[in-house]
This record gives structure tokens, C-alpha cells and sequence, in this order.
């Protein structure tokens, strides 16, 4: 039996409520995928063009002293 029968034969049994959970979860996955396949296809040009300025509301910090650490000398 394929997994695509196994599927049919799991949901045939599943409530109407369960169908739909099932349904938003596959569309939210298939469209994630799509996405994905979509960007390992364009330019890197064009990718650096789309996620430019994608962390300009949560810029990354360092949260560390801007003073170096004290270590005791080398003899």
C-alpha cells in the first residue's frame, strides 16, 4: 500500500473537523514548499534583493562589553 492510499483510507475515518485541520495543515505546508523551491530556482541577485532590509526592525546586537578582557601577560 502507498502512502498516498494509507492517507485515504486514515481519512476516510476522520471527523469533518479533523478534514479541515488536515486541509489547513497541508495547504500551510504545500505553500511553504512552494516557496522554498521558488527561491532555490532564482539569482542570487535577486534573492539578496528580496530579503534586503528584512531585519531592519530587529537589528542584530551584540550584547557583549565593548572593552576587551584583562589576561594576565605572557612571561
Amino acid at each position: 500500500m502507498t502512502v498516498y492510499e494509507e492517507a485515504i483510507r486514515l481519512t476516510s475515518r476522520m471527523t469533518l473537523t479533523e478534514k479541515v485541520r488536515l486541509l489547513e495543515y497541508l495547504s500551510k505546508a504545500l505553500k511553504q514548499d512552494i516557496e522554498t523551491e521558488a527561491y532555490r530556482h532564482i539569482p542570487w541577485e535577486q534573492f539578496l534583493d528580496l530579503t534586503y532590509g528584512s531585519l531592519a526592525d530587529d537589528p542584530i546586537e551584540r550584547n557583549q562589553p565593548l572593552h576587551a578582557d584583562v589576561r594576565d601577560e605572557i612571561e
